[in-house]
């Protein structure tokens, strides 16, 4: 089997304070030797490490609002790159207060960072990182402080190549071949010209990743999430307490359930459980009911998404 898109690994899957069973928000994604975090609970970092994943393909952090269970572990894994010499650049996104966050630690702890740490705040549907391979969108969901949901999209991959054909145009076995495959227009020995379109399929789409939390069901989610491969959706609390999920801004499984079959996703996964639960299986059945495809997340689950084929 091909190497998966993404690995995706739940380093802490509780909410509001953490259990023997379940560290804080936290969600590590790899994707071709580059890696990203999305929120930074508490113990974060050491989860990071009982996971196995290296400092040095961190590439960028997002943080979706400012609620401690989401961010009280980031200073301590920034100080980490720090003893650890790291020298590149490391991205950090996040909502209005970060900034704030960020410097009000770093005083009171007299810390600096011999690295570049880019920092950026946003209010707003935007575009954090465009890529020639992938794209990542942040948009408001619906929380009790503003709190932002993501979209890691991979751009449509080119088609099958087709051998046959190459073949039959003249292209000899080498190095043109992996030209084509890429998509670049090739010249033979003769001087004939041989574009990537005439010996490739239809494009293939690329793999799709929404992640959703703290949020009551809105169409922000349903829009991050839509047609995705995997959507990592919260659900605090089990699907009869839908009055007090929503009055304290957050989803049952049901709701997150609901929100996956709206979107069309392939894969739920659902994370943020209530410390009162010790027993996930009436959960899982809750949400299994409305989208069958369900998955209830727990510390140090590992899921691979690999690429479609159509």
């Amino acid at each position: 089997m091909a190497a998966p898109a993404f690995t995706i690994t739940f380093l802490g899957t509780g909410s509001g304070v953490p259990s023997l069973e379940r560290n804080l928000a936290a969600v590590a994604v790899q994707r071709q030797g580059e890696l990203f975090l999305f929120d930074c609970g508490e113990a974060a970092q050491i989860q990071y490490r009982r996971a196995g994943l290296g400092f040095a393909p961190l590439s960028a952090i997002a943080i979706s609002h400012m609620h401690g269970d989401h961010v009280t572990g980031l200073m301590g894994l920034l100080m980490s790159l720090q003893m650890a010499d790291r020298a590149e650049p490391l991205d950090l996104f996040g909502p209005p207060g970060l900034g704030e966050y960020v410097r009000g630690c770093k005083r009171a702890l007299q810390t600096q960072f011999g690295y570049r740490l880019n920092l950026r705040e946003e209010g707003g549907l935007c575009l954090l990182r465009e890529t020639a391979t992938y794209s990542l969108h942040a948009a408001p969901l619906d929380h009790r402080v503003f709190c932002l949901g993501f979209r890691l999209e991979e751009r449509p991959r080119p088609g099958r190549f087709d051998l046959t054909t190459a073949r039959a145009r003249g292209v000899p076995p080498g190095p043109l071949y992996g030209c084509l495959q890429r998509g670049e227009t090739v010249t033979l020995a003769d001087g004939t010209l041989v574009h990537a379109s005439e010996v490739l399929g239809p494009p293939r789409p690329g793999a799709v990743l929404a992640y959703c939390t703290d949020t009551r069901p809105c169409d922000a989610a349903v829009q991050l999430a839509r047609g995705a491969d995997l959507l990592i959706y919260e659900g605090t609390f089990d699907a009869t307490m839908t009055h007090e999920a929503h009055r304290k801004g957050h989803s049952t499984v049901a709701d997150a359930a609901q929100v996956a079959a709206e979107a069309g996703v392939r894969q739920l996964v659902i994370t943020h459980l209530s410390p009162r639960y010790q027993d996930v299986n009436p959960l899982l059945a809750q949400a299994r009911a409305i989208f069958p495809n369900t998955r209830i997340a727990r510390d140090l689950m590992r899921v691979e998404i690999h690429h479609r084929e159509e």
